[in-house]
C-alpha cells in the first residue's frame, strides 16, 4: 500500500470521467457500488464488473442536485433514489482534505460522500471508498489516500 497525495489521485481518477454509471446498486445497509467502463468477464461468483468499480463503504452519503437533497443513506427508498444514476455521466471527483469527503458529480446530480468512522479499536482503519482502476490498481480512501495493487 503506498500513500498517494490528491494531485496522483486526481490523475489516477482523471480516465473515469466522461464514463457512464452502470449496475448502480445498494448492497449491505447503505453501501453503494456503482460500475464504469467495459464489463469485464464474470468473478467466481457470477458477477460482472466494470473496468472501473467504485465501492462506498463506511461513509454517509447524500445524492443531491445543486438546491435539492434527494436522499440520504439512511432514508427509506434508497434504490429508487440511487437508480437516477444508472446511464449519467461522470463530470467530476472532487476530494477535500482532511477526513477525505468525496462528491462525485453526475452531470448534475451529486453523490456526496462523508466518511463516520476514523478507526475502529479491534479491527483499524476504515476504508471510506474504494475505485478499482482500469489499469489493475486500487485507489482506497481510508484515513489517507493510498493505491495497492488490485490482488492486495
Amino acid at each position: 500500500m503506498s500513500s498517494i497525495d490528491l494531485t496522483e489521485a486526481q490523475r489516477r481518477i482523471s480516465p473515469l470521467l466522461g464514463q457512464r454509471a452502470w449496475n448502480v446498486r445498494r448492497g449491505i445497509g447503505s453501501f453503494v457500488t456503482i460500475e464504469f467502463g467495459r464489463p469485464l468477464k464474470p468473478d467466481a461468483n457470477g458477477n460482472v464488473h466494470g473496468e472501473y468499480h467504485l465501492w462506498i463503504m463506511m461513509a454517509a452519503w447524500r445524492l443531491e442536485t445543486a438546491d435539492q437533497v434527494i436522499v440520504g443513506s439512511e432514508d427509506q427508498d434508497l434504490d429508487q433514489a440511487l437508480a437516477r444514476l444508472e446511464g449519467r455521466l461522470l463530470t467530476e471527483v472532487l476530494i477535500r482534505p482532511p477526513a477525505l469527503e468525496t462528491r462525485f458529480d453526475f452531470a448534475g446530480l451529486r453523490l456526496e460522500t462523508f466518511p463516520i468512522y476514523r478507526r475502529d479499536p479491534e479491527e483499524g482503519e476504515y476504508d471510506h471508498w474504494i475505485l478499482w482502476l482500469g489499469d489493475g490498481d486500487v485507489l482506497v480512501a481510508g484515513s489517507e489516500l493510498t493505491t495497492e495493487p488490485s490482488g492486495g
